[in-house]
């Protein structure tokens, strides 16, 4: 097994770092401070990092293929144009109860936006995931979850990865690309509590999974056909949330940390958590689709 070492590249000190994601047509980082209700952006070409700060939580950020943003707010979906900075606000997954919020979303190939919901203090079984096609129409496609997670879909478009963090598996469903459904759940493996819930989650070129450990210090590359842990990447903070690939050759690992949850003294012992990690992998990712608005 491989053991590697992740570096700071933004010591942003965010509450629950979360969500990276690259927007390859633009050639830039987007990923959300959940906590701290904020939206950050990042751009290798100019080290240019740019932020903002909205009135409620936000669970994810994904690219709409007209160039806009779709947000998961605490109240419900939105747009943002980072260009002016407008926000329409959406009449999709409303949510009036102060005790739960969205948190991580993913667009699946033919273009639709999947988005769990959980409880703000992790209540058991509170949260749904949510599929959002490009009409805005809302199905619910996995009922009871507790902490939706990670994310993927393979490259021959056939199957879905998704992970609740509580249950310690990583879950497996038969995808339909003729009508974005999902079905027959199988556990691809478990985890192993020493190693840290899992996370986030992206995938490589080669069907393999990177996981990021909360209280775990580390992102896993994951066999998922045999649960055998292909590589480790060490960073300098326990809660790791999530994992992108970006670059022009998809092969820097874009780390999200959180300060959530730790103590003063861990505080001490990792000054660089909330920060944004990056490491260069020798395998590349896959570029992400982007959510397919037709309203």
């Amino acid at each position: 097994m491989r053991i590697s070492k992740a570096d700071l590249l933004l010591d942003t000190k965010s509450i629950l770092g979360e969500g990276p994601v690259w927007d390859w047509r633009k050639q830039h980082l987007l990923w959300v401070d959940i906590e701290g209700n904020g939206l950050h952006l990042f751009n290798p070409r100019n080290q240019q990092h740019r932020q903002w700060t909205f009135d409620g939580m936000l669970g994810a950020v994904v690219p709409i293929e007209n160039g806009t943003m779709l947000l998961a707010l605490e109240s419900g979906l939105a747009t943002f144009d980072l260009t002016n900075e407008q926000l329409i606000r959406l009449p999709v997954l409303k949510n009036s109860n102060p005790g739960m919020r969205y948190n991580d979303g993913k667009v699946d190939p033919n273009g639709n936006f999947w988005i769990g919901s959980m409880h703000k203090k992790a209540a058991p079984e509170m949260g749904n995931l949510y599929r959002v096609d490009t009409q805005m129409n809302v199905s619910t496609h996995i009922v009871d979850t507790s902490i939706s997670n990670g994310m993927a879909w393979t490259s021959d478009k056939k199957k879905f990865y998704y992970i609740d963090s509580t249950a310690y598996e990583v879950w497996r469903y038969d995808y339909d690309v003729a009508t974005s459904e999902i079905r027959t759940k199988h556990i691809a493996f478990s985890i192993p509590k020493d190693f840290g819930a899992p996370d986030g989650m992206s995938i490589d070129e080669e069907n393999m999974l990177w996981i990021a450990h909360w209280g775990g210090n580390c992102i896993r590359r994951w066999n998922p056909n045999t649960g055998e842990v292909l590589e480790t990447v060490e960073v300098d903070a326990p809660h790791v949330t999530s994992c992108c690939f970006g670059g022009n050759d998809l092969k820097t690992l874009y780390i999200t940390t959180a300060r959530s949850g730790l103590s003063q003294s861990q505080l001490e012992t990792f000054p660089l958590s909330g920060g944004l990690f990056v490491y260069e992998s020798q395998v590349k990712g896959t570029p992400i689709s982007y959510f397919k608005d037709s309203t």
